[in-house]
């Protein structure tokens, strides 16, 4: 089972807006692998096929560790400031 932070950062909790930016290169990355699997065939469009695929999941890695690293990041911090401790991540500074 797949953590909250996991979902949310995969999409599957929340969403973006269809004519943001992220939405507009996600429309040209779609097209574009589009036109190249219909000029390419054989051998070369299955090594694109395996390309695209590892890219993707490549990706979504990074993208789901950087996200789960920022929000704990993130509510660190915010434990620091309800908490009062300028120590509480990296201890003091004696």
């Amino acid at each position: 089972m797949s953590s909250i932070l996991e979902e949310f950062a995969c999409g599957d909790v929340g969403c973006f807006k269809k004519g943001s930016h992220y939405g507009r290169t996600m429309k040209i990355l779609c097209e574009t692998e589009d036109r190249l699997m219909s000029v390419l065939d054989g051998e070369l469009k299955e090594t694109f096929k395996k390309h695209v695929d590892a890219q993707a999941e490549s990706n979504l890695i990074t993208g789901i560790d950087k996200f789960i690293y920022g929000y704990r990041l993130g509510v660190l911090m915010t434990m620091e400031v309800f908490s009062g401790r300028e120590d509480a991540i990296f201890g003091s500074n004696d």
